[in-house]
């Protein structure tokens, strides 16, 4: 099955910016729908020699196993608050759109240091604040930025934008350009363009 079929079949829009995929994604998860992600994702970072992936406890956990598996890579995910045990932490603080929260995520710079090359990873790309914070907090580790991927991007949000101040790559697998709470369908944005270039040959 490919991706936008599996999102459009067990996903379930809540709002015209919330989706709902915790049936498959982030709370239960789909070891096949991961695999395919993961593997896609993964063949699109190989030429960068990546040897960290980088995410925010918890919903980008298991995507970033599987992507640095693809990568022989190691996974290390951002903790939520500042655990008392935690070596030389760097920490952010940051404002979750979806709960409205404010919370502090930290990484122990034994765990991201200078040698290493991240890729930063998550499960929907929404406004980019967290992916945005992991970043700095690698470049302040003194550790080389490759590029930032993800499962799903909310293109009309904004975050594409937001993380370009970086200058690497985004990559995401699907980007939802529409999504209508009423009917509950969803629009990817490779349908809008294979619309207008079927209208352009007319």
């Amino acid at each position: 099955m490919q991706l936008a079929e599996w999102v459009r079949r067990e996903g379930i829009v809540l709002s015209e910016e919330f989706l709902r995929v915790d049936g498959f994604l982030n709370h239960r998860i789909a070891p096949a729908f991961i695999e395919q992600a993961g593997g896609e994702i993964g063949g699109r970072f190989a030429p960068e020699n990546v040897t960290l992936v980088l995410t925010a406890e918890a919903a980008g956990n298991v995507i970033a196993y599987e992507i640095a598996r693809r990568l022989d890579a190691r996974a290390v995910y951002a903790k939520k608050g500042r655990a008392a045990t935690m070596s030389r932490p760097v920490v952010r603080s940051l404002c979750s759109p979806t709960k409205g929260t404010t919370t502090e995520i930290a990484v122990s710079q034994d765990y991201l240091t200078s040698d290493e090359r991240v890729l930063i990873v998550d499960d929907f790309l929404f406004r980019g604040t967290t992916s945005g914070a992991l970043a700095e907090m690698a470049i302040e580790s003194g550790a080389t930025l490759v590029g930032f991927a993800f499962i799903v991007e909310k293109g009309f949000a904004g975050g594409r934008e937001a993380l370009s101040r970086f200058g690497v790559p985004i990559e995401s697998l699907l980007c939802v350009t529409r999504m209508d709470p009423a009917t509950g369908a969803i629009e990817f944005a490779h349908e809008v363009s294979a619309v207008r270039a079927e209208a352009g040959d007319r």
